[in-house]
């Protein structure tokens, strides 16, 4: 269902302040699922699952798999993220190298789509990326 998303040209323009623009029922019904299936089943067990499943969705062409998969990853975490436990916490530990790096690996996706949701993957990027970029302008120190 998260594959049922359109390339028009107009999201492109961020003319609209709707980021969900042009995505079909079938899209946010997508979502919708994803959020009651990790509810249901826990961190526990979806996070491993698709850790397993998700990277499949990367290694091909389509730019429509690549935005499903991330799109994917981010209801889990924000899911997850709501309903900390302890186990919770080590399962996504474990599978965080993975999840991280197949984020990274899709920063340089052609398709604009893939980029904006691999951006948006990075959780207040907003005031990171700044604060990071501040830190590391000290040029007294080089190390830094």
């Amino acid at each position: 269902m998260l594959l049922d998303i359109e390339d028009d040209p107009g999201w492109h323009s961020a003319d609209s302040e709707d980021e969900n623009a042009n995505e079909s029922s079938n899209y946010s019904v997508g979502q919708e699922c994803l959020d009651r299936l990790a509810i249901s089943l826990g961190g526990n067990m979806i996070v491993p699952v698709a850790s397993q499943l998700l990277p499949a969705y990367l290694v091909v062409p389509e730019w429509q798999k690549h935005h499903a998969a991330l799109i994917a990853l981010a209801q889990i975490v924000k899911v997850c993220s709501k309903v900390v436990s302890l186990s919770v916490l080590l399962v996504m530990i474990k599978n965080l190298e993975q999840m991280v790096t197949m984020v990274l690996n899709t920063f340089p996706n052609p398709h604009p789509r893939v980029r904006w949701a691999a951006i948006n993957q990075v959780q207040y990027h907003q005031r990171v990326l700044p604060t990071l970029a501040a830190s590391m302008d000290d040029f007294q120190n080089p190390r830094v």
